[in-house]
This record gives structure tokens, sequence and C-alpha cells, in this order.
């Protein structure tokens, strides 16, 4: 069976930089840069090796990527913050500059004091444990997908283990 590291690698670097800061609004959209990431794995590896595969495979190869792409994203995403750029203080000033003056004043003062807080690591891990949950998911979906599109072996896909993602 051929190796499927190289087609991970790539979907979950491209799945990770989408879901990266400002760019991770993207997933607001059915976690579409999840989606995006493992396409591109799937296409990678049908196009590299000619072949078709079964959807449980494409499916098994888009886990992955969400799995890659997750950690590629929360590593990016701790660079950002300690750069000095972060998303979320950019969303609620955008909120307090827009909305503000229409606000109660307790939604304003809750929304500074999410601006000032520091994120403790439970947030963090409680983070990576959803993120890894959805993009499994939608990594699966898209991957899915992937393997119905991009069919470079002809109609009948190539009967591989489907557990055997790496």
């Amino acid at each position: 069976m051929p190796d499927k590291q190289q087609s991970i690698i790539l979907g979950g670097i491209v799945a990770g930089i989408l879901s990266t800061s400002y760019l991770g609004f993207l997933n607001l959209l059915c976690c579409m840069g999840i989606i995006i990431g493992a396409l591109v794995a799937v296409w990678h590896y049908t196009d590299t090796h000619e072949l078709t595969i079964p959807s449980g495979t494409g499916a098994t190869i888009g886990v992955m990527v969400g799995i890659v792409a997750v950690v590629i994203s929360f590593v990016l995403n701790l660079i950002l913050i300690k750069a000095g750029i972060n998303h979320e203080t950019a969303i609620n000033e955008f909120i307090l500059n827009t909305w503000g003056d229409s606000m109660p004043p307790e939604q304003i003062e809750g929304i500074e004091s999410q601006m000032n807080a520091e994120k403790g690591i439970g947030e963090y891990v409680l983070g990576i444990g959803i993120g890894l949950v959805f993009s499994s998911v939608f990594g699966a979906i898209g991957g899915g997908i992937g393997a119905k599109m991009f069919k470079k072996g002809g109609d009948n896909p190539t009967d591989f283990d489907t557990i055997d993602a790496l």
C-alpha cells in the first residue's frame, strides 16, 4: 500500500495554516479550512499514486489531517500571540468600536475583561480537545468527499485497509 504520510502532512499544513489567527475565521463556515486540508491531502495521495480510493480511506486520511492541523494551528497561534497578534482581541475591539455605544455597561465590562484576561493551561487544553473532535469529524467529511471527487485509477476503488492510516 502506498505511504500516506506525505499527503497527510501536506493537508495538515494547509488546514493548520487556514485555522490560524485571522484565517481561522474560515472555519466558521462548517470548518471549511479543515475540509480544504483534507481535500488537498486526498487529492495529493490519489494524484501521486494514480489510484482511486474508497470513501473510508479518504475519511481516514481526513481524520489524520484534522489531528495534524490542530497541532500546527495551536503552535502557530501561540507564536502569533507571543508576537502580539491576537485575533480574539481584534474581534473584541471590533465589537466594542462597532456596537459599544448601544451595549449595556455590564456587557462592555465583560468584553473588556475578556480582552485583558490571560488564558490558563486548562483553557488551552480544552481548546485543543474541542479542536481535535471537530477537526476529526470535518476532516473525515472532507476526506470522504475527496475520495469521491479525485478518482485517478478508474471508477473502482483500490481495496486498502482503511484502518491503516499511515
